[in-house]
């Protein structure tokens, strides 16, 4: 099934004339970088449009601010001086405020990622509903 997924985003690219490969995955330093709002070298423009259209962009999205909130969340919790009780909630309250407020900007932010990459702003949503209205025809065969 995931092959399939992937033969799809490829499909999907292609219908708008953008050749699909090579996709370089950053190296984990880049990626941690593009994790932070970071841009990634020119070679990894098109893993940026894969990451940003694949059928799991929304997790990978959520899975980015938990890789940048873990850090000042775990520092709340061991460091601040307060009762266990009181340093858990103010880092859970942290953490959950970050990550909502970030996950809420899912689209904007995703799609200032592909704009960093080169890619016209808007392209992200059409990739995605090509690639969703390819899936459902094949699923339907």
């Amino acid at each position: 099934m995931t092959r399939l997924r992937i033969v799809v985003w490829e499909e999907a690219v292609l219908s708008l004339g953008i050749e699909p490969t090579p996709r370089i995955r950053p190296n984990p330093a880049q990626w941690l970088w593009y994790a932070v709002w970071g841009p990634l070298p020119e070679r990894n423009r098109i893993w940026v449009l894969f990451d940003a259209t694949t059928s799991t962009w929304v997790l990978r999205h959520f899975l980015r601010i938990l890789t940048v909130i873990a850090p000042p969340v775990a520092a709340i919790a061991i460091f601040l001086p307060a009762p266990g009780g009181l340093r858990a909630l103010t880092a859970f309250v942290t953490g959950a405020c970050a990550f909502f407020l970030t996950a809420v900007w899912v689209n904007e932010g995703t799609e200032h990622r592909l704009a960093q990459a080169g890619w016209r702003w808007g392209i992200g949503p059409e990739v995605r509903e090509l690639r969703s209205h390819m899936m459902q025809r094949v699923a339907y065969k």
